[in-house]
């Protein structure tokens, strides 16, 4: 009976670990890529595609970071209690 819980319980924790590198959605590679090349046309363009959206986003956050107003001294939220 331990033999049975021992092994039941391995091959619970084995199966998660199993999932994880599943290719997921049907993928049936086995990983990321899809099984294209490395070096492919469309890997290039989608880089160039991924670094633009990157720079877009980081503006973004400089831009807001800009519109947030300076302080006008310590804020003292115990300034009426004393």
């Amino acid at each position: 009976m331990r033999f049975l819980a021992a092994v039941l319980a391995l091959a619970l924790l084995a199966s998660p670990a199993h999932a994880q590198n599943m290719g997921g959605m049907g993928g049936g590679t086995g990983g990321k890529g899809g099984g294209k090349g490395r070096n492919s046309p469309q890997n290039t363009e989608q880089q160039k595609a991924d670094q633009q959206k990157k720079k877009a986003a980081e503006d973004a956050y400089k831009a807001g970071l800009q519109r947030i107003p300076d302080a006008k001294g310590k804020y003292d939220p115990w300034r009426d209690a004393r």
